[in-house]
């Protein structure tokens, strides 16, 4: 059976920096590659109202290759990739703006050409 997958994603390099720190830096903080998964607790979801039953959570990072040799073994072939400067939400405080050329995004305040923050891509997979 064929199908296609489209997705935008937090980009791997996006997830694998610090939290917002107060002297503004941007720090590599936490693992790009897969390993034994990072534990987190968030009190409040992720749309921002109400709070969570059970806040702990393990997050697993997944590299560019790790998600395009998923996507090989299940049979799809990719067929596009472009990583973005933008970002719908806003990961990094004070590090980040509004952006000026796509409404609802952020960018990097500073130097927004430094890092990807999302990436979209495409693939088929055929019947």
């Amino acid at each position: 059976m064929g199908g296609r997958l489209f997705m935008r994603e937090g980009h791997p390099v996006l997830w694998s920096m610090s939290d917002p720190r107060p002297d503004g830096l941007l720090v590599v903080e936490y693992p790009y590659f897969e390993g034994e998964g990072v534990v987190f607790v968030e009190e409040q979801s992720y749309t921002g109202t109400g709070t969570v039953a059970a806040p702990q959570m393990v997050h697993f990072n997944r590299g560019l290759g790790e998600i395009f040799t998923a996507l090989r073994d299940a049979g799809l072939t990719v067929t596009a990739l472009e990583e973005h400067r933008e970002v719908p939400w806003n990961p990094l405080g004070d590090a980040m703006v509004p952006s000026p050329d796509f409404e609802g995004e952020f960018i990097l305040a500073t130097g927004p050409d430094r890092m990807p923050l999302t990436y979209t891509l495409q693939a088929v997979r055929v019947a």
